[in-house]
């Protein structure tokens, strides 16, 4: 790519290159891959983040979504402070996971109990470990694209095509332990008629990745009913609707309770960890001092990380203020009006695509519609089907400007944005978009 991108992001280039002796790929994870490197970013604050050639960036992602109040927020920043002068793991008990805890149950309408885990993709796996063992099946119904975690048990159906295994190394009969269908009532209920032995549902209660295909109308209350008549259990995996859509997340929002949720990300306040909170008669199935079929504690759970003091003291800085509702109030503004400027750009330029989204979010279609700035009538396979070369050429070029997205093409608002912000993103959308447009790289109306 000659567009001067290199000469600027030079010290990102040698350390990408001195990363590739080290680590596979040059990367600790997939999603961070870009070209023609990926950007090693020196610091963050607020809504902005500066990479190691000194380059700003407005911030889409936030942590992969894990920052709603904005990088480096105050609060946080103190309470890992004070925290880390106290130490930073006991691999013991703390007063801090009791309140932390107890502010999750404040909030979260499942979470009668709650027990931490180290990530988002732990929680996935306990919650499905705690469905079987609480209901003595075997099967986990799934929804094309919503994605649960990197583990064996969470990883059926991310990707197009999602009948097909997406990687090597998961034994045949785990996946088979998933039951894949769209995310319809109809098809879930002939899916869960066809296999009497299903343990639980899951879904993120956003519609998948974190809302890139949306719900239909009601589907929540369905699945709600469906668990109930069918004796399946109810999982939301809020990883990233947790706190984000609302104090309460998602279930709180919508007014349907799971039988278990899965938390992370800004359940911690930005650092590692995660939990699942859930109905009392399920979850003490982890308490080593009740006997459940012969075995004490009935559900197997360790991790040495689990609600470490650090997560712990972050969380707690974080939850207090997310329980105002105000950091959510203002991150929703401000993502309708990116949206909604974004989609101005779009009609403006003829583009065929549409940006769409919940709460504070911003997803990006560029692709053919059948409405003008609508993504009515598109499933699964189309929205998350973007051409990767064209979704690289997008991420770039708003790279390039100083505007940095999450995965695929969208990204989320924090409480740290301004309306400054905003309006600099659309002005800069509007060039990316009438440049990329002129190379014939998108579809027009």
């Amino acid at each position: 790519m000659n567009d001067g991108f290199e000469p600027s992001h030079s010290g990102s280039k040698s350390l990408y290159e001195r990363a590739m002796e080290t680590l596979p790929g040059g990367l600790s994870g997939e999603l961070r891959a870009a070209a023609p490197f990926p950007i090693f970013i020196d610091r963050a604050e607020g809504a902005r983040k500066w990479d190691v050639d000194g380059n700003e960036y407005i911030d889409y992602s936030m942590g992969s979504a894990a920052l709603l109040l904005g990088h480096s927020h105050p609060a946080v920043v103190e309470a890992i402070g004070k925290q880390a002068g106290k130490g930073t793991l006991y691999s013991a008990l703390t007063p801090l996971e009791v309140e932390w805890a107890g502010l999750v149950r404040g909030l979260y309408p499942s979470a009668e109990r709650v027990r931490f885990t180290g990530s988002g993709t732990e929680a996935n796996t306990l919650a499905f470990r705690l469905a079987r063992a609480a209901t003595g099946r075997e099967k986990i119904l799934r929804f094309e694209g919503h994605f649960h975690g990197w583990g064996d048990d969470t990883s059926v159906g991310i990707k197009v095509p999602f009948e097909r295994p997406h990687g090597h190394g998961i034994l045949p009969a785990v996946d088979a332990a998933s039951l894949l269908c769209p995310a319809d009532s109809a098809s879930a209920e002939e899916v869960l008629a066809a296999n009497p032995d299903t343990a639980a549902i899951v879904l993120e209660p956003s519609g998948a990745s974190w809302g890139t295909v949306p719900l239909p109308d009601g589907f929540l209350e369905d699945l709600r009913r469906l668990a109930d008549g069918s004796g399946a259990l109810l999982i939301f995996d809020e990883v990233i609707t947790g706190f984000r859509w609302s104090p309460g997340g998602a279930q709180a929002l919508s007014g349907v309770t799971p039988d278990l949720t899965a938390l992370a990300k800004n359940l911690t306040g930005g650092l590692p960890g995660g939990a699942v909170a859930g109905r009392e008669e399920i979850m003490c199935l982890l308490d080593p001092a009740i006997e459940y079929k012969g075995m004490r504690a009935g559900v197997f759970h360790r991790g040495t990380f689990n609600a470490n003091p650090l997560s712990a003291a972050a969380g707690i800085a974080a939850l207090e203020i997310f329980k105002t509702g105000e950091p959510q109030r203002r991150a929703d503004e401000l993502a309708a009006r990116l949206r909604e400027g974004m989609g101005r750009v779009l009609t403006r330029h003829e583009i065929a695509g549409a940006v769409y989204g919940p709460s504070s979010t911003c997803h990006i279609y560029l692709g053919p519609v059948k409405r003008n700035g609508s993504i009515e009538g598109l499933g699964a396979a189309e929205l998350k089907s973007i051409p990767p070369a064209r979704v690289q050429a997008f991420q770039h070029a708003l790279r390039q400007r100083g505007v940095d997205f999450m995965s695929y093409s969208g990204g989320v608002t924090s409480a740290a944005h301004t309306e400054a912000d905003i309006d600099k993103t659309i002005d800069v959308f509007g060039v990316v978009i009438e440049e990329l447009a002129g190379a014939g790289a998108l579809d027009r109306l």
